[in-house]
């Protein structure tokens, strides 16, 4: 399977708000792709700092959003770019099933996000999905910061879709189920 099926596997898997046995999953993918080292030097590293940076922007945002009739709020982090994260108040906002994620580059108000420099680096050693080692590195380093995103956006009520991606993903991830 190539990367972009697994990542539309990843959104499915985002939906259900399991955050254990998502993180389980990509792990052992990783650790089967590439091996157990990798995934445990993955899983070591502590995101309790990028995850405060990340509720943080991510509250500011729904602020903003809400004083200016913002339509959606996406998440964007660079994998080239030491993991470096920005937020997006969006103008406007397209569903899924639209296939048409233009919207997320119509944003009012842009957030420094956090960034990841430990993500960065374990990236930049295989790519993106030049081998299946690195497919399996990066779904992994995917699958975490999407869930340390999304643990947050459960937390939230909001009423405006809350969305994530990396620099160039398409189709972007949502962290709410939509109709279909």
């Amino acid at each position: 399977m190539n990367i972009y099926h697994y990542l539309q596997e990843m959104q499915q898997d985002l939906w259900t708000e399991d955050w254990t046995q998502m993180d389980r999953k990509y792990h052992s993918l990783c650790t089967r792709m590439a091996t157990e080292n990798e995934a445990k030097r993955i899983q070591t590293i502590d995101l309790n700092a990028y995850q405060d940076e990340l509720k943080k922007g991510l509250v500011h945002s729904l602020e903003i959003a809400d004083q200016y009739s913002g339509k959606a709020v996406y998440f964007e982090y660079d994998l080239d770019n030491d993991w470096n994260g920005h937020l997006f108040v969006c103008r406007n906002y397209h569903p899924m099933k639209v296939q048409d994620d233009d919207w997320a580059c119509d944003w009012s108000y842009q957030i420094e996000g956090p960034t990841l420099t430990a993500f960065a680096a374990i990236y930049a050693e295989s790519g993106f999905d030049r081998t299946e080692k690195a497919i399996g590195i990066t779904l992994y380093l995917v699958a975490k910061t999407v869930i340390a995103f999304s643990r947050h956006c459960r937390k939230i009520n909001s009423t405006i879709p809350l969305c994530i991606g990396f620099h160039d993903q398409d189709p972007i991830m949502r962290t709410s189920r939509e109709e279909l």
